[in-house]
């Protein structure tokens, strides 16, 4: 009698895939709704980051074939296109059926589209989040059929309900700069990150700053796996043998936002929204084959404000950085990472978990 009586357990399914924009938010999310006794399942690519990360929360996660098409050759491409999108929303339809999620969430990436399309076919409620600072193509046809829509900066769709982006919870604990600069002393500390595959762009600009600036720099350099070597090697021939860190990819995050005194950066909308949190100065660098200039908006409220600078990627030579990063000193970055700050959506992670647990709760079933 007391199992018959007990109450069901709601499954949460979050849809998220291919880069950490899409997947570090949701695993956050996630985090937090298992925190609140939900069961949160996921559907995303094999060959992204999510099927190795998700796993390592607890996660059940299934996968559906689903690549990128964004950019290509449409016409030439129609029947491979409507093969993958049909055979992606099948294999959707199935993992959705066998779950029997009560909501889903979705995050985005190129799972996105076929996955949420299957859950509407399946009639439940679906939610999106829409990161960036304009809307993509997936999200604007999604926005349709969607029960809710969040957005994680203001004036993005005219309908959806602001609640900034989700963060990694390490991210949060990170002190103020204030605090982080207190009694520190020394080069300037530049965090250089070109996301986890690493820009070429940085890797072939950046050892020529800091062959011009080594005394007044320390680097750390996330070079991604594929150029580590060539990356590494480009600033042996510097000859210096000490204010340089090179990486294939940063683990611990916050360890190294807590570490920098400025950024250079792509603009993805999380990236972006970490930099804000943090408080960090940046050179933004966005990415420059969105047709939307998605990256470029993204940074934007930052350069106006004068806690950054965006950088095309033409212009990114050693000359122009070299002089920029001459021209900034701890006190001119402090000011500029105080301005980051006055952007902070606060407790973005609990006020997406809440409103969809609050929707759960007024659901009638």
């Amino acid at each position: 009698m007391i199992n018959a009586c007990k109450k069901k357990i709601k499954t949460i399914l979050i849809i998220a895939g291919g880069s950490g924009g899409h997947v570090f938010p949701g695993l956050s999310v996630a985090r937090y709704l298992m925190n609140h006794g939900y069961k949160v399942v996921w559907l995303g690519s094999k060959e992204n980051i999510e099927s190795q990360l998700v796993p390592r929360h607890g996660i059940d996660i299934k996968f559906i074939y689903m690549k990128g098409w964004r950019g290509k050759n449409i016409y030439k491409k129609l029947v491979t296109l409507l093969f993958l999108m049909f055979l992606s929303i099948y294999q959707a339809l199935k993992i959705i059926k066998y779950w029997k999620p009560d909501i889903a969430l979705s995050m985005g990436g190129y799972v996105a589209g076929p996955s949420s399309l299957a859950v509407v076919l399946c009639r439940i409620p679906l939610i999106i989040h829409e990161q960036n600072r304009v809307i993509g193509l997936t999200n604007r046809y999604l926005s349709f059929f969607a029960a809710k829509i969040f957005q994680g900066f203001p004036d993005v769709i005219a309908n959806a309900i602001t609640l900034g982006n989700p963060l990694r919870h390490t991210i949060l604990s990170i002190p103020k700069p204030i605090n982080r600069w207190k009694y520190r002393t020394g080069p300037i500390r530049v965090l250089v990150m070109g996301g986890s595959n690493g820009a070429y762009i940085f890797n072939k600009v950046v050892p020529k700053i800091f062959e011009q600036l080594f005394s007044k720099l320390i680097i750390w350099h996330q070079s991604g796996e594929k150029d580590f070597e060539r990356v590494l090697k480009a600033y042996r021939k510097t000859k210096q043998k000490i204010n340089y860190k090179i990486t294939p990819f940063i683990d611990d995050i916050a360890q190294a936002y807590s570490w920098a005194d400025v950024v250079i950066s792509r603009s993805g909308a999380l990236t972006v929204s970490e930099i804000i949190y943090v408080g960090l100065p940046a050179i933004f660098v966005p990415f420059p084959y969105h047709k939307d200039k998605q990256q470029y908006w993204n940074a934007l409220p930052l350069m106006k404000l004068g806690s950054a600078i965006i950088v095309e990627q033409e212009k990114f030579t050693s000359d122009y950085i070299s002089r920029v990063l001459e021209s900034w000193n701890r006190k001119t970055l402090l000011v500029m990472a105080k301005r980051a700050r006055s952007l902070i959506t606060p407790n973005a992670t609990k006020l997406v978990a809440q409103t969809i647990i609050q929707y759960l709760k007024e659901k009638k079933y």
